[in-house]
């Protein structure tokens, strides 16, 4: 008999935990930990195995918006159908596999990992679970057609997401370590978007990259210091700075903008008065 809710057995908050760890672990330039991530990816949730084909059914209801009443009320139907299908045992074995490995190797502080959408993966893990009376499955149902209709612009201003203080302290650590330096303003801001990106896709990250682009290129234009060599290099900056438009995510790509965002702040204070 399932439990009303624990997080520990909805596979889809395993899928996503393990993620952030792997985005932890590459911010951490932890090689070791990335491998061992990846081998768990692949022995658990490689297409075919028995916890990503129960995967594929969360995703089915939290990776979709959009869509009108009757469409949401019947895929919510057809999901819940294809779980029932599944071996309820052969899914627990497997995510205790997971659990434990997860418990030796990263720590059970790993499960207060924080996961944006962890409400609606704890709404359809209650759907699909077998012991939901009949009143509250319609109450789930109905709050989960709510998530399946609404525009992506309308979750992003109901969200509010906070942003994962670990890995957010792991990228300003690693920054100020690597640079000596403390961050403004602009960068905790591209910081915490990168951090969310994670999450997202790249979508905010990539919007508050290309509004730092704009500011930075403005702030370098400005600069009438004088001196023909700095000016030189400034044009050769303003060529980089563009490539990173369509540059993919990575820390690389984000240092380097944390440290053309130091030089905007300095040319911005200090290059009109030289």
């Amino acid at each position: 008999m399932r439990l009303r809710h624990n997080k520990k057995r909805n596979t889809a908050f395993l899928y996503e935990l393990l993620v952030k760890q792997l985005a932890i672990a590459s911010l951490q330039q932890n090689k070791s930990m990335i491998t061992q991530l990846k081998e768990v990816f692949s022995a658990f949730f490689r297409a075919g195995k028995p916890l990503a084909n129960e995967l594929a059914l969360y995703k089915n209801l939290y990776e979709t918006n959009s869509l009108d009443s009757f469409t949401a009320s019947r895929l919510i139907q057809e999901s819940y159908n294809a779980y029932q299908k599944l071996d309820e045992k052969e899914l627990f074995n497997e995510q205790t596999k997971v659990i434990n490995w997860i418990n030796k190797t990263i720590g059970q502080d790993a499960f207060d990992t924080f996961v944006p959408n962890y409400k609606t993966l704890a709404t359809i893990s209650q759907i699909f679970g077998g012991d939901t009376d009949v009143k509250q499955k319609v109450l789930l149902e109905r709050k989960l057609i709510g998530t399946l209709v609404e525009r992506p612009t309308q979750q992003k201003k109901s969200e509010m997401q906070p942003i994962d203080n670990l890995v957010y302290r792991t990228v300003v650590q690693n920054f100020n370590t690597k640079y000596n330096q403390s961050l403004n303003e602009s960068q905790r801001k591209l910081i915490e978007s990168y951090v969310m990106s994670i999450s997202d896709g790249g979508l905010q990250f990539q919007m508050c990259l290309n509004d730092e682009i704009h500011r930075i290129k403005e702030a370098i234009t400005t600069y009438n210091g004088g001196d023909p060599n700095i000016t030189q290099k400034l044009n050769s900056v303003m060529q980089l700075i563009e490539s990173f438009r369509k540059t993919p995510i990575n820390e690389q790509v984000l240092e380097k903008v944390l440290k053309l965002q130091a030089l905007a702040q300095e040319i911005t204070e200090n290059g009109n008065n030289d």
